[in-house]
């Protein structure tokens, strides 16, 4: 099985204006898309994603995740309709998640807060607002009255995806959105286990699964020196296995005792001491990182497992630069269906 696409996933963490140039690079290179985050309370992603779409030509952008508590979802639906006029409609993907732990971990946990529920009536209410309809629903996740409605037409259609991590939101999304875009952490297993998820919603609305677009970011990693390739992706590694929801985890493979020695190093003494602890089994279960021909054959299992679009996400490399091209270049050639 081959992929739909090859895209990256950025960070929001460092100036936007080094963002802006590695999503120029991506598009003039032929990447397919490039996803934006909003991480914690770095850089925000609707302005990243505007810039993105102002200064690139070809390359689709990706709002990988917008949050219903901290935007109102008609605020929302006024973003998405502003993005798909700058670039057009057919270059946007608009991710809609509930990011629970960043809520809770910046304190915005609203009292009595219902992530599913408010993320399910999210994506009903966009569905309407952007194609020029009334709410025609009452919400009772958010304020809005039923008869609300933009008050400019949208152009569209825009695809709006799911962020999910669990099942019953894997489920939401096999339901009611065009795709899917996985959490940070992800293993050909955990892809798997998420498309049967995906499958049973699916069903739900009497669709196949095989109309949805399962992207995720994959922690990837490529250079000419496999040792180093394969260590860069070792401190964020130790992080997210420290913090993920545990299905993630079960679903993967991957060795227990392996994981928790790396969870306590963490938990003691941060991701450093935590990256230490790293088994060469773990960079195997949770990245594609090494050489070339390595990224080619471990993004092999993803796609079997059910993958459409992978974002390499995080380090690409101990040059970075240098692992841009090889992805672009030779991986995306192997990988990606033409």
């Amino acid at each position: 099985m081959t992929f739909t696409g090859l895209g990256l996933s950025l960070s929001n963490e460092g100036r936007l204006h080094d963002t802006l140039a590695i999503a120029q690079r991506a598009d003039a290179l032929g990447l397919d898309e490039v996803s934006l985050p909003e991480s914690r309370q770095h850089r925000a992603v609707m302005s990243a994603a505007a810039a993105t779409l102002a200064t690139t030509e070809r390359v689709g952008v990706r709002v990988g995740i917008a949050n219903p508590v901290t935007r109102h979802p008609a605020v929302l639906a006024m973003e998405a309709a502003t993005l798909a006029e700058i670039g057009g409609p057919q270059r946007l993907a608009f991710g809609v998640g509930a990011a629970v732990w960043t809520m809770r971990a910046l304190g915005y946990e609203p009292a009595g807060w219902q992530p599913y529920t408010q993320v399910v009536e999210t994506v009903r209410g966009l569905r309407r607002w952007l194609a020029g309809e009334e709410l025609g629903f009452q919400p009772t996740t958010f304020a809005g009255d039923p008869s609300n409605r933009l008050d400019f037409t949208p152009v569209g259609p825009i695809r709006i995806d799911v962020g999910a991590v669990n099942g019953r939101m894997m489920e939401a999304a096999g339901e009611i959105a065009d795709g899917v875009q996985l959490g940070a952490l992800v293993s050909p297993g955990y892809v798997r286990w998420s498309r049967d998820r995906l499958a049973t919603g699916a069903a739900r609305a009497d669709r196949s699964v095989d109309e949805l677009l399962v992207s995720s970011n994959v922690l990837c990693s490529v250079g000419t020196d496999r040792v180093e390739a394969r260590a860069a992706v070792r401190e964020v590694l130790a992080y997210y296995l420290w913090r993920v929801e545990g299905v993630v985890v079960e679903t993967s493979g991957a060795d227990p005792d392996d994981v928790a020695a790396v969870r306590t190093a963490v938990a003691a003494n941060g991701p450093a001491a935590g990256a230490a602890r790293v088994s060469e089994h773990l960079v195997d279960t949770f990245a594609c990182a090494g050489t070339v021909d390595d990224v080619i054959d471990q993004l092999g299992a993803f796609a079997d497992a059910g993958l459409h679009l992978p974002l390499a996400w995080h380090t690409l490399g101990p040059d970075p630069h240098h692992a841009l091209e090889l992805l672009a270049g030779p991986i995306r050639s192997a990988v990606v269906h033409t």
